[in-house]
Parts: structure tokens; sequence; C-alpha cells
């Protein structure tokens, strides 16, 4: 009887991703592989160059360091965005990729002349910073290009787990060089694997030349052409909004929070080491299986909900318990609700954006987000000087669950999330055909 009960269950206990059915190989395989080998380069020598800062130039240096940083990203990402709808997203990654290669090659050879410095680090991050403002976008938009829009879901949901595979292990392998050989091999492994992602990104070609014509505009017209489709398209600004805004509340709590949290509990340095790797997990184990079930069950818009209300739970309980195991839980739950929310739609953002506006609209999602990540410590700071620790949590969580809030009176989202993957391929222009005038002039009134 319990054997015929377990095999009835069997199936929706079993985590059966749908990638596993996907060929990861050819195009889509080296476009997946070359962005996980990137963001494992990216964090060895971000965590270096932070080592080395917090040794030698101290709260300064690291303050600088990181404003120059956040600031350069919201320049370069707008800025930028017009070149993945105007050339070959392809040979922009390349040339990208190129770049960091060569960023990589400078920091090895200056730290073992130990010729590394503040005004070195700052200048080599700026151009790792203009290389992912061209990169980022343009690897968006080719991933339409290099996978059948039958399997874009797949896709997606591998690319997420690429991502938190790359987040997890880039941090331990940086450790890992820092522990052995300090700085100079910390920037030799990043060296060799942004090399790996430069093979990777020239074997990616896409499954059929673009169809839509190169854009004629001036970079101006199509600089505004593209932040005028962000906002015209109502449930893509609110959401993207929404978003954002959820995020100011979010990133200090599981950022610049967490090891003061950890200090106020006495737990070791590594706890901190071990809640992001918690993170990290949660993350993958959701991407494997259990957000995809979850949708499944629920319905996309109800997903949403109860995962933004678990998550935010989760924050809140992080100033509430007094171990640090506990706080380690709470941030494997957190990473869980985490791939809900951020599988939850992205097939179908994908799919309604059209195809010479997917680099400057994908560009526009990542300078929100940078504008949050801008925001979020000031606001984290400001209720640290009047409140203590515990409080703290407990108002990010009210702030992040109050923002979560919002998304349910975004203007057609119920209706966007309840198309099906067809319908929802070209709906934003369908929907709002006045967010995709091409050369209208930048000064149009927005009809929003």
């Amino acid at each position: 009887m319990h054997r015929t009960l377990l095999l009835r269950l069997a199936p929706s206990l079993r985590l059966r991703p749908r990638w596993r059915r996907m060929r990861m190989h050819g195009p889509v395989g080296a476009l997946l592989l070359g962005e996980m080998t990137t963001l494992f380069a990216s964090t060895v020598g971000h965590g270096a160059a932070l080592w080395w800062l917090a040794r030698h130039a101290g709260v300064q240096g690291l303050t600088v360091y990181s404003a120059l940083m956040a600031a350069l990203a919201l320049i370069s990402l707008p800025l930028l965005s017009p070149l993945g709808d105007r050339l070959c997203r392809r040979r922009l990654i390349v040339w990208g990729q190129a770049l960091l290669v060569g960023e990589a090659a400078a920091l090895m050879v200056l730290a073992w002349m130990e010729a590394l410095s503040v005004p070195v680090l700052c200048a080599c991050g700026a151009m790792a910073t203009w290389a992912n403002a061209v990169i980022q976008p343009a690897r968006s938009g080719l991933l339409l290009d290099v996978v059948a829009t039958s399997r874009l879901g797949a896709a997606i949901r591998v690319r997420r787990g690429a991502q938190a595979l790359g987040t997890l292990g880039g941090p331990a392998l940086g450790g890992v060089a820092l522990a052995l050989g300090d700085v100079g091999l910390a920037f030799v492994l990043q060296l060799a694997l942004a090399i790996a992602a430069l093979v990777l990104a020239r074997k990616t070609r896409p499954l059929a030349p673009p169809t839509s014509a190169r854009s004629t505009e001036s970079w101006r017209a199509s600089l505004a052409a593209g932040l005028r489709a962000k906002w015209r398209v109502r449930v893509d600004r609110w959401w993207s909004l929404t978003g954002a805004l959820m995020m100011v509340f979010f990133l200090p709590a599981t950022g610049m929070l967490l090891p003061l949290r950890l200090q106020k509990l006495g737990a070791s340095p590594a706890w901190l080491g071990l809640c992001g790797s918690a993170l990290s997990l949660g993350v993958l184990v959701g991407v494997l299986g259990i957000a995809d079930r979850c949708m499944a069950r629920l319905g996309r818009m109800r997903a949403m909900v109860v995962a933004i209300a678990v998550c935010g739970l989760s924050l809140g309980a992080v100033g509430g318990v007094d171990r640090p195991a506990a706080v380690m839980l709470c941030f494997g739950v957190i990473g869980v609700c985490l791939s809900v929310t951020q599988l939850m739609g992205q097939t179908h953002r994908s799919l309604a954006v059209p195809e010479d506006f997917r680099a400057r609209m994908a560009s526009a999602q990542l300078t929100l987000s940078h504008l949050a990540a801008a925001l979020s410590p000031l606001l984290a700071g400001l209720c640290l000087g009047w409140w203590p620790i515990e409080w703290v949590y407990g108002l990010m969580s009210a702030g992040f669950l109050l923002s979560g809030l919002a998304l349910l009176v975004v203007p057609d989202l119920r209706v966007f999330l309840a198309a099906s993957p067809v319908e929802a391929t070209g709906w934003y222009e369908r929907r709002y055909p006045e967010a995709f005038r091409r050369g209208e002039r930048p000064g149009a009134e927005s009809r929003a």
C-alpha cells in the first residue's frame, strides 16, 4: 500500500526540469555557458579588487570605487543600448568579451608588478563596466536568435540556473585563489575564465539572420525610441518600476545589512559565505523544477503573489531569529522565491518585445536595477541611524511586501501573464502600437 502511494506521489515529488530535454549544444549552449563563464570571471575579479582595496585603501577607497562603478553603470547602460539593435549582437558580445580579456590581462600584469592603486582599479573597473553595458543587453536579445520559440522557456530556466551557478561558484573560486596566491593568482584565474568566455562567444551564431532591417535612425533618435517604448508600454513600465522599488528594500536586506546582523548574533565570518551560498542554492533548486511546479499549480499571477509574500516574511524573519543557521535557512527560502519571481513572465516579456527594440528595452531594465542598487544603501544607512538592525530588517520586510502589492494593480498584467507563448509573441506592439513608432522625433509627447 505504501509502495503504491509513493509511486503515485513520485511524479509530483520528483524534480523534472524541462531543460533536461533541451539540447544544450551548438549556439544556445555556447551562449549560456559563455554567460556563466563571464559571471565566474567578473565575480572573481570583482572580489579580488575589493579585497585589495580593503587591505590597502580602506573604507575611503572602497567607497570611491563602488560609487564610481555605480555611476558609470547608470550612464553607460542607456547610452550604449542602441548598439544591440543597430549592429550584430554576436559581434558586439565578441568585442565586449575581448575588452574584458584586455582588462583582466592588465590587472594580472599590474598585480604581479605590484603596481595596483585605486586609480588603476577604477580605470580597469570602468573598462569592464562599459564592456558589460554592451554585452548584457546584446546577450539578452541574442537568446531569442539562437533558440526556437518553443524552447525559449526552457532556455530561460537554464540561463537562471547558470547564473545561480556563476554567483555560487565565482566567489568560491576567488576565495580559494586569494587564499593560495593573493590577488595576483585571482587575476590570473579571471584572465583564464575571460579567455574561455571569449572563445564561447565566437561559437555563438544565430539560427537565422535577423529579420528586421538595420536601423537608419540617428543615435539620439534610436536612444529616445527605446526609452519611449519602455515608458509607453504601460504593463512593462509599471512592472519594472514596481520591481525596482521592491529591490530598494530587498538588496540591503540580502547585502550590506547581513554582516551586521551576523555580527550581532556573534557568528563567525564563515556564516556570511554560507548565507550567500544558501541564497544561490535556493535559486538553483527553484529553477530545477520547484518554480515551474508552483506556476503550473497556482498560475503565474498567484504564484508571483505567494512567492513575494513568502520572500517578504523570510526577510523579516532574518531580523527575528537568534541563530546563524536559521538566518541561512531563511536565505535558502528567499532564493527559491526569487527563482519563481525571476522566471515568472520572463518568457512572455522576451517574446512580447519587437526584435529591433530588445536590446534597448533590456538596457532600460538593467538601468532601473542599477538605480535601485544605488539608492538602497542610502535607505539602509538612514534607517540604521535611527533603529537597531532587527527593526531595520522589519522595515525592509514591510517595504518589500507593500511594494509587491502594487503588482496587483499593474495595468494589463493579469491579461498578459494569462496569454500563451504564441499569443505573447509581439504582444507589446499589438497592445501598444504607439510605443513603437519608428523614426518618431524625440520631443513627441507620451500618450501614457
